[in-house]
């Protein structure tokens, strides 16, 4: 960088010389102002001191007629320190110029001393008592005085006239010093002026063209070329126009690499929603899966069942058990709905309690309890069976088979919540396990083996509920477990595949 082209540099020079011509033109005014005041005092000087001699003999005249009229001391010391003043006051001596006001003033002076000496001599008069010489000497000094007072009016008369000539160059040099002060003030205005529009000019040069970019880079116009650097006297505004260079360039390639994210987003996006509709579309046929499917364990059981039943006890009960097994299938089967009553599940469940009271009729005690008032409310389907399958396989294994194992499933309001309990008596499940169950799970974590169960009812309650995650809960330890089931009746589930 050029130091001299800095303009912190060129700014502090033009104020620099500013101040130097600000400087010099002050000097000048103090200097011609100085010599109009030492004028002045000269002229009106010696009309000063005139006058004051004046005024002391007046204020002598006063202690003076009060100690010849009544001999005080007072007046008598006040005379003599009066004396001494005026005569330490007038000139001994004084060079006469061959003016005649020059000439009337000294032998003005020579007046006020014979003025004095003639006081002296009246005093000493009043001390010897001598009435007619102070009386003479006083009538006599007041004669003089009178003269004196004219011929002090006299001088400065004559002095005032012949310093008319002196009072006109006198007003010449105080025009002369007001017009070169008026053309100093000008000539700094002139000059303050120009500095600050070239500084203006080599600032708003480029700034007026850096802000034609800005609105051609507002517009989305990022081809314009950039501007030309060096061209500006300003090594600042230089540094200013290549970071705008360079901003212009970093902010096109910005917007080009977000166009290109955008576009990457988008395909994601598009990608993320058919991914979400394929697993819809898989938990849709999870659910007709379910309504399509027995477990095949629990369908041998009962045709097993069925078979030792028609052997022992002949073809009534069989009978009456065949024809359960033929509503539960059908009740299983000929539902296609998603979402339907507490009513339709709470009649699958009597069948199915049926079954298994003729399986297990001595260990096992199944209970529920639902108000009818509260079973025309919706709920998904097929997820109260399956609790109950859950129970029988995995809560009760590994138990005696003397001990009873009681199942109940009750059916309340709680406000707004529709609450399902399936609890049971049984070995109950660790923590982890039941964390573990209660996780949401997308469709790659899911398996085909867990379509039927505790797991596959959870995971569609958060399909269907995905806002709620407490919809679905497992309380469970060492005297059995209970799954409870809160759904919001005055929200509507989640039915967009």
């Amino acid at each position: 960088m050029k130091y001299h082209r800095s303009f912190r540099v060129q700014l502090f020079l033009s104020i620099l010389g500013s101040f130097f011509l600000l400087v010099l033109s002050t000097a000048y005014i103090v200097i011609c102002s100085q010599k109009l005041q030492d004028f002045s005092r000269q002229i009106f000087e010696q009309e000063r001191f005139i006058k004051s001699v004046q005024e002391d003999l007046t204020a002598f005249e006063k202690p003076l007629m009060e100690f010849l009229s009544s001999r005080s001391s007072n007046a008598l010391s006040r005379i003599l320190i009066d004396t001494q003043a005026i005569r330490q006051k007038l000139p001994a001596y004084r060079q006469i110029f061959g003016s005649p006001v020059d000439l009337k003033e000294r032998e003005l002076y020579v007046l006020i001393f014979h003025y004095l000496n003639l006081a002296e001599e009246a005093i000493e008069e009043k001390r010897g008592r001598n009435i007619a010489a102070y009386a003479s000497l006083y009538e006599e000094l007041a004669v003089l005085k009178e003269y004196i007072n004219r011929e002090i009016d006299a001088v400065s008369t004559e002095r005032y006239r012949s310093q008319l000539d002196v009072y006109e160059r006198f007003l010449a040099e105080s025009g002369t010093v007001q017009l070169w002060n008026f053309i100093f003030i000008i000539s700094m205005s002139v000059f303050s002026m120009l500095i600050l529009l070239l500084s203006l000019n080599r600032i708003t040069h480029p700034l007026v063209k850096l802000s034609a970019m800005t609105r051609e880079l507002s517009a989305g116009n990022f081809s314009i070329p950039d501007m030309e650097t060096g061209r500006s006297s300003v090594d600042e505004l230089d540094q200013v126009v290549e970071a705008f260079n360079h901003m212009k360039g970093e902010i096109s390639k910005y917007i080009e690499e977000i166009r290109w994210q955008e576009n990457i987003k988008q395909e994601y996006m598009q990608e993320k929603m058919r991914n979400m509709k394929m697993e819809g579309l898989v938990r849709h046929m999870e659910i007709y899966a379910l309504q399509a499917q027995m477990n095949p364990h629990f369908l041998f059981n009962t045709i097993n069942t069925g078979m030792q039943l028609a052997i022992v006890e002949g073809a009534d009960r069989t009978g009456e058990y065949m024809d359960y097994m033929a509503r539960l299938f059908r009740h299983i089967i000929r539902n296609k709905d998603i979402i339907v009553p507490l009513r339709h599940e709470i009649e699958g469940l009597d069948y199915y309690f049926y079954i298994l009271k003729v399986r297990f009729p001595r260990n096992l005690e199944l209970t529920m309890e639902c108000d009818t008032a509260i079973q025309d409310t919706k709920v998904p389907v097929s997820i109260l069976q399956p609790l109950v399958e859950n129970c029988i396989i995995h809560a009760f294994k590994d138990i005696n088979e003397d001990n009873v194992r009681r199942i109940s499933v009750s059916g309340t309001m709680k406000e707004k919540y529709l609450v399902l309990a399936v609890q049971d008596n049984g070995r109950g499940m660790e923590k982890e396990k039941a964390a573990e169950l209660l996780h949401p799970q997308s469709i790659d974590e899911s398996s085909v083996s867990r379509i039927m169960g505790l797991n596959n009812v959870i995971q569609r309650l958060y399909f269907f509920y995905p806002d709620d995650p407490a919809v679905v809960n497992i309380e469970t330890g060492p005297e059995g477990t209970a799954v409870i089931i809160s759904i919001d009746t005055e929200r509507e589930p989640c039915l967009a595949f």
